[in-house]
């Protein structure tokens, strides 16, 4: 009897086992379907930005047009802001002030960035759940989660067009499951013509020119962050001088989905940020250790802000 139930139990166990590694396998899947299709499909998109300060209402075109990708998004409130993606540049027009275009890969502004996550890049980090099928309205949808295996990040829910692949819905979601982020998605048009030739007749535009940094190779600091979350790297760093005797050190970081930056400064008389401000996916931190600021603003749990200011040696 022992023997039997031993035999059952193991192949309830590998049963188990199985199925869960072929909803990952699905989930994973899905998702770089989904990725594939937000940047090579011909579409339109209407969505609504949801964040504590504010509701964005967007409208987003997207196509290849001779093999590079062009798009356009427009703020559909009373900014009427505009971004223009032709190839590696993008362009930012907006009432009152001059025209500036940037290099980039994707517009990220309003979008989620986990439509553009290198899946390579991100999967060591995080888990890919599938979560079944539901309703958008008439749209029947997948769900999957994607969630960090060390809490030291924020987590996504995806709401994906079963037929399209394009989203619908993204979540953004703190560690304890709260809402900090919506991206909803009113209105797609696939395929449009109209949409099509408007991007074709936008890719012959001239685009302004290239806002130019200043030259800043690759600055030494005197110090250093001692712990980074897993899969975090420096991307780029800076050194700007805002006035007499007061100078910041930034270092950018990113594990491809998320951002943040280690900023450093003098320390000064003066009150410091009492609070910490969370907004959304934004967290600023502060503090000082010894005679100098350090202040981490961007995309990451207050607790793991903490422990990368904390790090920090000089």
């Amino acid at each position: 009897m022992n023997k039997w139930f031993s035999v059952i139990c193991l192949t309830g166990s590998l049963i188990f086992s199985n199925q869960a590694l072929a909803s990952e396998s699905d989930a994973e899947a899905l998702f770089q379907e989904m990725g594939s299709a937000a940047q090579n499909l011909s579409y339109e998109m209407s969505f609504m930005s949801f964040n504590p300060r504010s509701i964005v209402p967007v409208r987003y075109r997207h196509a290849i047009i001779n093999g590079v990708p062009v798009s356009q998004m427009i703020q559909m409130d009373s900014s009427r802001r505009e971004i223009v993606q032709k190839g590696e540049v993008i362009s930012y027009f907006e009432p009152g002030f001059d025209a500036f275009s940037l290099n980039g890969q994707n517009i990220v502004d309003n979008l989620p960035s986990v439509l553009f996550a290198d899946y390579e890049k991100i999967k060591p980090y995080y888990n890919f759940i599938d979560a079944g099928r539901t309703h958008i309205g008439d749209k029947p949808s997948l769900v999957i989660r994607i969630i960090s295996k060390d809490n030291s990040r924020f987590n996504y829910t995806l709401l994906i067009d079963e037929e399209n692949k394009l989203p619908l819905r993204v979540d953004l979601l703190d560690n304890n499951n709260q809402l900090l982020e919506q991206f909803r998605v009113i209105s797609t048009v696939l395929d449009s013509k109209t949409v099509k030739d408007s991007l074709v007749s936008l890719s012959k535009i001239n685009l302004p020119p290239l806002l130019v940094s200043p030259k800043n190779d690759n600055p030494a600091f005197k110090w250093r962050v001692g712990l980074l979350p897993p899969g975090f790297e420096e991307v780029s760093r800076s050194e700007r001088n805002l006035g007499e005797n007061d100078d910041v050190e930034s270092a950018l970081f990113s594990d491809g989905m998320f951002t943040f930056s280690v900023n450093v400064t003098k320390a000064e008389q003066g009150s410091l940020l009492d609070q910490p401000i969370q907004n959304g996916r934004r967290t600023i931190y502060t503090m000082t250790q010894g005679r100098n600021v350090i202040t981490i603003i961007g995309e990451l749990p207050l607790p793991t802000a903490q422990q990368v200011a904390a790090s920090i040696r000089f």
